[in-house]
């Protein structure tokens, strides 16, 4: 089957003009990616900045309060720690409470503050345990029991 003769002049004559659109083409390209590395260098480097809402101070909250739980529970923690961690989690406690009945950016940079505290609390290295260190974990098994048959 043979085709048309107009086809492949045509295909000639735009050869040239695909050239020219291609290097066009690519010289838009290049173009754009200049762009975006000068807008990049443009930018400031204070990273994400996230600002606390009342939902997200609270989310924050529940989950630190998980976090505690699994570090009281893993952890050998010493008494001095125990009381530690509590009052962290009544201080942020109070201060969520407050946020809510009280709605404030003051009170909501307290909360937020509070559950950074706490979390930071709950972050830092257990204390050295010592046998001076009295310890707020379970009790160790007790010994074979002795029964009694009347």
């Amino acid at each position: 089957m043979s085709r048309p003769a107009f086809l492949f002049l045509s295909a000639l004559r735009t050869k040239s003009q695909d050239r020219r659109s291609v290097r066009l083409a690519g010289m838009g390209v290049r173009a754009v990616a200049l762009l975006g590395l000068l807008a990049g260098c443009q930018s400031h480097s204070g990273g994400l900045v996230v600002r606390p809402t009342p939902k997200t101070v609270l989310y924050s909250y529940v989950i630190a309060n998980g976090m505690a739980r699994g570090r009281l529970m893993s952890d050998r923690v010493t008494v001095g720690e125990y009381m530690r961690i509590l009052q962290s989690d009544r201080e942020a406690l109070t201060a969520i409470m407050q946020l809510r009945d009280r709605p404030s950016n003051e009170n909501l940079n307290k909360a937020g503050q509070r559950v950074e505290d706490f979390i930071s609390l709950i972050n830092s290295p257990p204390a050295v345990v010592t046998p001076d260190n009295i310890q707020a974990s379970a009790p160790p098994e007790p010994g074979p029991v002795m029964r009694i048959v009347h």
